[in-house]
């Protein structure tokens, strides 16, 4: 089913190893462009997760954020035992040089550069992964399918954009008889005008008549809107990313749209041709927004 370009997504994961959490949503963009936030030593999964989202997304700028929260992890607390006790031993000493007793905290201590730090063990990232991947899968079909509520949303614009052209096209072909009667007699009429007394050659008038009618037909243009249009319907019930066929097709209505305008130079019809022209702009704006 045709997709938007835009979409959200999110899923999260706990249990008693902790938290995966993640997010994404898009913005329109030409080509796949994907911006990944990770934790702090998670550029291991750059590629896997790239890998996954290029799998199912063509089109459109991803923004992914990961977050990892581990309850219990394998962690070691190293102290630096023999600075800690120098730093204890000159609260002593200017205690004494003083005469004043100088308040110390043990956190304040610990807290002093050097003195403690926290050192984590590589967890294993095969495991990680396996933790992570799930989450991903969900998060990214919850994406899905939330561009395909805005695809959907965006089809049914595009088909009543889709209607009001046939509509107008309709209107046009049941102009075309009166406009090209209405013109035979007044260019007949203004022959017979500028001719007077000395008459003309009707083989003439009808040849001319005749060439007219060839330029000003826009039967070819008509047939190929509606063919347009058609194929149209086909794109928007497509499974396939369609956004360029889109793309292509509306560059392609617009040209017959520009063609037929200029063959004809009745007021009504032109008219009609412009909304016509409009109609077929919101559709290609509408066209943007589709992967």
């Amino acid at each position: 089913m045709i997709s938007s370009l835009t979409g959200f997504g999110r899923a999260t994961f706990t249990d008693e190893a902790g938290r995966i959490g993640v997010e994404l949503k898009s913005v329109n963009n030409r080509f796949l462009q994907i911006d990944l936030h990770l934790p702090y030593g998670y550029n291991w999964a750059d590629g896997l997760i790239r890998q996954q989202l290029s799998n199912r997304i063509s089109r459109g700028k991803i923004y992914l954020h990961l977050e990892v929260v581990d309850y219990n992890p394998n962690q070691e607390v190293i102290i630096n035992r023999p600075l800690l006790k120098k730093l204890i031993n000159l609260n002593e000493e200017v205690s004494k040089e003083t005469g004043r007793s100088l308040p110390i905290e043990f956190d304040g201590l610990l807290s002093l550069p050097g003195v403690m730090k926290v050192d984590s063990k590589q967890a294993d990232n095969d495991e990680t992964w396996k933790r992570i991947q799930p989450v991903l899968n969900e998060a990214v079909e919850n994406f899905a399918a939330a561009r395909v509520r805005e695809g959907q949303n965006l089809a049914e614009d595009m088909r009543q954009r889709s209607s009001l052209l046939e509509d107008a096209i309709s209107k046009i072909e049941t102009l075309l008889p009166e406009f090209k009667q209405q013109f035979i007699t007044k260019f007949t009429e203004r022959i017979n005008e500028l001719a007077g007394k000395a008459g003309f050659d009707e083989s003439r008038l009808a040849t001319e008549i005749a060439l007219w009618a060839d330029r000003s037909d826009v039967s070819e243009e008509i047939t190929r809107l509606r063919s347009h249009l058609k194929e149209l319907e086909n794109i928007l019930v497509s499974d396939k990313p369609s956004g360029r066929r889109l793309d292509f097709l509306v560059q392609e209505l617009n040209r017959e749209a520009n063609t037929l305008s200029s063959k004809i130079s009745d007021v009504t019809i032109t008219q009609l041709a412009l909304d016509i022209k409009c109609e077929i702009e919101k559709i290609r704006e509408q066209a943007q927004n589709i992967e």
